[in-house]
């Protein structure tokens, strides 16, 4: 457990490395229910199963098994546990991951991936100096959320900012205005460049 100011923010299952990290999160995932310790995981934002062969994985709570993440990040620690370990749950880290980057996504609690956390950490440096960027995505990379938390971010810390999304197709334009009324960020749609 991870407890800041008594509250529990954090769950850690260790595995004997001969004990596929699978085990552990299918545990985590019975203590969550009515059964078990359901009502414990109510302050928990992350969820963690690990061993020192396989390294890390993390979810929220609920989070079925096959979406549990892997962080990735250079490091020159070599145990896959333990790397992990210091790159999620180092204080500062830790504390932006639950500050910034933990949404309820229609009901849903989602963390973000590595690659949506450096990509949010780039663009906010970007518009912090004032210039432009490109952020890459590929089909399936979450970048609905990466604007999410990004708007999020520049609606918190730029004075007066307005953030403006461009789509290039109307299937795409839906699906980023469903997930940012699914995590209650309102946000006015035009049909036409004239509105």
């Amino acid at each position: 457990m991870i407890y800041v100011n008594g509250i529990a923010l954090a769950v850690l299952e260790l595995k004997r490395s001969t004990i596929s990290v699978a085990e552990g999160i299918r545990q985590n995932l019975d203590n969550q229910k009515k059964v078990f310790i359901e009502h414990f995981f109510s302050t928990v934002q992350l969820i963690m199963a690990g061993n020192d062969t396989e390294g890390l994985r993390y979810g929220a709570i609920q989070t079925p098994e096959k979406y549990y993440l892997t962080w990735k990040e250079d490091s020159t620690v070599e145990n896959p546990l333990d790397r992990a370990l210091i790159q999620i749950c180092d204080k500062t880290r830790l504390r932006d991951l639950i500050h910034n980057f933990v949404v309820f996504d229609a009901g849903a609690k989602k963390l973000c991936r590595h690659n949506q956390y450096f990509g949010v950490h780039a663009a906010q440096a970007y518009i912090q100096r004032r210039e432009g960027g490109i952020i890459w995505h590929t089909q399936g990379s979450g970048k609905s959320l990466v604007m999410v938390w990004l708007a999020k971010w520049i609606r918190e810390n730029v004075t007066d900012a307005r953030v403006l999304i461009i789509t290039d197709r109307t299937e795409l334009d839906e699906q980023i205005e469903k997930v940012f009324l699914g995590v209650n960020e309102f946000i006015y749609r035009t049909k036409t460049v004239r509105t």
